[in-house]
């Protein structure tokens, strides 16, 4: 049978950047942000009230088969969990913490043992506790080819997969995958991973009742998903609205689980300027801005009195600009490679493009990433040592930057252009269709390779090695980061990394693996990415975390109190 494509949440993500660069389009200084943002005393939450959420596309889907851009993820993120969960921890890093498992303990990184909490309930009309093996047929079955998953290659770790997270034999499964007991779930990997644990919040790994699936059908469960969250879906309208009610039966009663609001009301606006306009009237209680008014939002009075909070958020994705090391001219020139990064104008680019959002990559791993470390970047913007490189080197040759058909790629494309004319380094401009642009990246320098392209990558999981392994290392450069880049010591602490279990330790082999790309440079990271929302503080609590979602469970109405 054949297997569906792998597609790589970083690249949908890089599809997604199109949309990012096209709506901040024009030229402001960067304010960290304005109004409180759900931060202070807002007193103690209370139940009731609808929150206004607009998605921007109609979901690909939104259940773990296939959940897989921000629109079907941020729906299935109120309705589904798994063994862990995502937190911002107090320095502003997203982490693992426990969810539907207790706890879980490895001696080896590579056999995992979780222990399930006991009492956690799948929503109605199902309304039965979640056993060990329903993650066991779970996986099983967004791994079988046969249901056609995108998102299986979160699972691609565990024995008795491929590379792509596709079953190696369908009639044996997973067989890495084992209900101990009904409270006990043992995984057995292909290889040591530490960090694996980390994955396993990603909505592809969670509970969900496969027989009842099996027994109202795959398109129906799609249409109306039953998981184990503090949201259950009432109804979704295609191209029209997805509406979540609260889980009147939802199994965690700790305090400050939530969830405190009644109804999440989510229309779908494909429209930015639409969004926009139907949050000023009060009809929503979140947007997005339409091009080049991110200043404007700003200084909007409602900003100015707390009414409202503009904010840019950290979100764990990167831009960066890549360089083809099976190319002769870039692949055999480190200086050449170095002084192209040193002239790569990131403050330019943000300014002049998008609006002050950003932040200049200072390495790969962004910021809000465990482990996180700023300056690894050795060569970093100077672009008189730049021009100095290149003088010494006697010019450069001419080069090509490919870039996908986009509005906003293209003004990246010639900010960075006069950067590197600056520095004496020509440049050549040339974009192609999404498609054709990977197909001819994925070539190398076969029937006129590329030489220096754009490309973006958005975290799966909050992980160091999500940045570093599937963009670098020697197997998966060539599709991952598109790079071809290869070195044996890079590989052998990537591996190291991996099998790591203390915490820190892992950290600084990952930090010495990004230093040591950063230094052969075959990739110039340029931004890291912010999202920039306008939010109603109608609506306490509101926080937008590096993974792009927000807790709605969380969220609470203060006016609510007084009725």
């Amino acid at each position: 049978m054949k297997k569906p494509t792998r597609r790589w949440r970083g690249l949908l993500a890089v599809a997604a950047v199109l949309i990012v660069a096209a709506l901040l389009l024009g030229a402001c200084g960067a304010k960290e942000s304005t109004g409180n943002g759900g931060t202070g005393d807002q007193g103690t939450p209370v139940a009731g009230g609808t929150y206004n959420y607009p998605l921007s596309a109609n979901p690909v889907s939104i259940e773990p088969v296939n959940a897989q851009e921000s629109e079907g993820m941020q729906v299935a993120h109120q309705v589904f969990q798994g063994l862990t969960k995502y937190v911002l921890n107090d320095k502003g890093e997203m982490e693992a913490v426990p969810d539907i498992a207790e706890k879980w303990e490895s001696t080896d990184s590579q056999t995992w043992t979780f222990h399930l909490k006991k009492g956690v309930m799948f929503q109605a009309p199902v309304s039965r506790e979640v056993k060990a093996q329903d993650f066991v047929d779970g996986w099983n079955y967004v791994t079988d080819p046969a249901n056609e998953s995108f998102v299986s290659y979160i699972l691609a770790p565990v024995e008795g997969s491929d590379d792509g997270g596709y079953q190696v034999d369908t009639k044996k499964g997973l067989t890495g995958v084992k209900a101990l007991d009904d409270y006990t779930l043992e995984v057995k990997l292909r290889y040591p991973f530490a960090e694996f644990p980390q994955t396993l919040g990603h909505t592809v790994a969670a509970a969900w009742p496969v027989d009842y699936a099996k027994e109202i059908g795959a398109k129906k469960f799609s249409q109306k998903p039953v998981g184990t969250g503090p949201y259950m879906v009432e109804s979704w309208k295609n191209n029209q609205s997805v509406t979540l009610v609260k889980n009147p039966d939802y199994w965690d009663t700790s305090e400050g689980a939530g969830p405190y609001i009644d109804t999440i009301n989510m229309p779908i606006i494909t429209s930015s300027q639409t969004e926009w306009l139907e949050f000023q009237k009060g009809t929503l209680d979140y947007t997005t801005v339409p091009p080049g008014q991110v200043a404007a939002a700003e200084n909007k009075p409602e900003v100015k009195s707390g009414q409202w909070t503009a904010k840019r958020w950290p979100t764990l994705a990167l831009y960066y600009v890549g360089m083809n090391m099976k190319d002769p001219t870039l692949g055999q020139n480190a200086e050449l490679r170095q002084a192209i990064s040193q002239s790569t104008d990131a403050q330019n680019v943000i300014n002049i493009v998008n609006e002050g959002v950003p932040l200049p990559a200072t390495g790969y791993v962004p910021l809000g990433m465990p482990g996180y470390a700023e300056g690894q970047n050795p060569w970093a913007y100077d672009p008189e040592a730049a021009k100095s490189t290149i003088d010494d080197m006697g010019g450069a040759p001419t080069l090509e930057y490919w870039y996908n058909t986009d509005e906003g790629h293209q003004k990246i494309a010639e900010v960075l252009q006069a950067g590197w004319q600056n520095a004496g380094i020509d440049v050549k401009l040339s974009n192609f269709e999404w498609g054709t642009f990977l197909d001819k990246l994925s070539k190398g320098n076969k029937g006129g390779g590329s030489q220096l392209f754009r490309m973006g990558w958005i975290a799966d999981y909050p992980s160091m090695d999500n940045f570093l392994y599937p963009l670098f290392q020697s197997d998966q450069a060539r599709t991952g980061s598109y790079t071809f880049y290869s070195n044996p010591e890079v590989d052998k602490l990537l591996q190291e990394a991996r099998s790591t279990m203390d915490a820190q330790q892992r950290y600084d082999l990952y930090l010495q693996a990004e230093k040591q790309i950063l230094t052969d440079m075959p990739a110039s990271p340029l931004y890291f990415y912010r999202d920039f929302r306008v939010t109603n503080n109608r609506v306490a609590n509101y926080v937008h975390n590096p993974m792009g979602f927000t807790d709605m469970w969380t969220l609470w109405i203060p006016e609510q109190a007084a009725e």
